[in-house]
């Protein structure tokens, strides 16, 4: 996906669903990599080399943890959350972090495992999806909505005119993915894959937005 902001190309960013294991468990490693680039990032000197890894149980549909390598201009941030989903604490790792141990409930999804769940569940035109989320700390209930429907002009395997659902997550105050603040919308794919294809962010001063280039489809989705 390619980022611009204020229309100049500011970076590219990458989704990925791959397929893993952990103690003979299958599970879905979700992955995140963002990276600065372009003009705008060259005349700002602000260079972003973010990764975050994510590990999913698709048969419980909970979150197992998430890791997070974020270099973002002079700020560097390291974090490593484990999740046990049976007893609902996760463990947290983040010098920015004080506490440790957090009560999150059952099932409770990082930031990454809820976009995939958006997905993989849908968003219903007259009900909100509302789901667990914890993320940087904190604990809240993730309000997904549904906006409407667009059509778009995509790259392939998608084309002109493809029909996609707009929707839009409530993400709480400095947590969240590529964008940390103001109102994100997101348009997916109108099938049940629910490919993310574009967003759209409004920040303090201008916008954000991203768009899709290439898709490959894989084991995950």
């Amino acid at each position: 996906m390619r980022f611009s902001y204020l229309h100049l190309t500011a970076g590219r960013a990458t989704l990925r669903v791959l397929a893993d294991e952990r103690a003979g468990r299958p599970l879905l490693r979700l992955e995140s990599e963002a990276k600065s680039e372009g003009f705008f990032a060259w005349l700002l000197r602000f260079k972003v080399d973010d990764l975050t890894r994510a590990w999913f149980d698709p048969v419980a549909s909970c979150s197992l943890g998430i890791e997070k390598r974020l270099r973002e201009g002079r700020a560097v941030r390291d974090q490593v959350v484990t999740i046990d989903p049976l007893s609902g604490v996760a463990l947290v790792k983040d010098q920015k972090i004080a506490q440790e141990r957090f009560e999150v409930g059952a099932c409770a999804l990082d930031v990454l495992s809820a976009l995939f769940v958006a997905r993989a569940r849908g968003v219903a035109e007259k009900q909100p999806l509302l789901l667990p989320l914890f993320d940087n700390g904190k604990r809240y209930v993730l309000r997904v909505e549904w906006l409407g429907r667009e059509r778009l002009d995509l790259p392939p395997p998608f084309g002109k005119d493809t029909p996609t659902i707009v929707v839009e997550p409530h993400l709480a105050e400095g947590t969240g993915l590529f964008v940390k603040e103001g109102r994100l919308k997101l348009w997916l794919t109108d099938d049940e894959r629910r490919v993310p294809v574009r967003m759209r962010s409004r920040v303090a001063i201008g916008s954000v937005a991203g768009d899709l280039e290439s898709y490959e489809a894989g084991g995950g989705r």
